[in-house]
């Protein structure tokens, strides 16, 4: 499944976009994933939302998938299995857009997690008891009512 809103060097590292076909790449991306990022941005229309932007000159080269040789690598992270993107916006605040999600839930019944950080992390993790886990940047859950 290929997005409608992002290209394939938004979410994937420079490093691998010359050593496989675009297809293969589109493939090692959950499609629940692709499904989440695409509600988000049409929920989200103004502005642009930034994963990788290498391919504009940018220095984000890492919000998508992670391959070993990343200095940001976690073999438990949902980034090294195509299952998680960091997300930052031009015209909306992280928090409003995290705050969207968690208060409409039934929006985006794909994303399982998200993180509290500058950024917005979402992941295709399954559930907590039917709820978004939310989670601090060392991974510890984060009471959230």
């Amino acid at each position: 499944m290929k997005s409608k809103s992002f290209k394939i060097q938004e979410l994937v590292p420079l490093s691998i976009v010359g050593l496989f076909h675009e297809d293969v790449l589109w493939n090692m991306i959950d499609d629940k994933l692709i499904k989440s990022i695409d509600k988000i941005k049409e929920v989200f229309p103004k502005g642009s939302i930034i994963i990788n932007n290498y391919l504009w000159s940018g220095d984000r080269n890492q919000s998508g998938i992670r391959t070993k040789n990343s200095k940001y690598y976690s073999e438990g992270s949902m980034h090294s299995v195509g299952k998680a993107v960091d997300m930052i916006f031009t015209a909306y605040t992280v928090d409003e857009v995290r705050e969207y999600i968690l208060a409409n839930q039934q929006e985006f019944p794909l994303i399982g997690g998200l993180e509290l950080a500058s950024w917005l992390h979402v992941d295709v993790r399954a559930r907590r008891k039917g709820r978004i886990f939310m989670f601090d940047t060392n991974g510890i859950q984060v009471k959230y009512e």
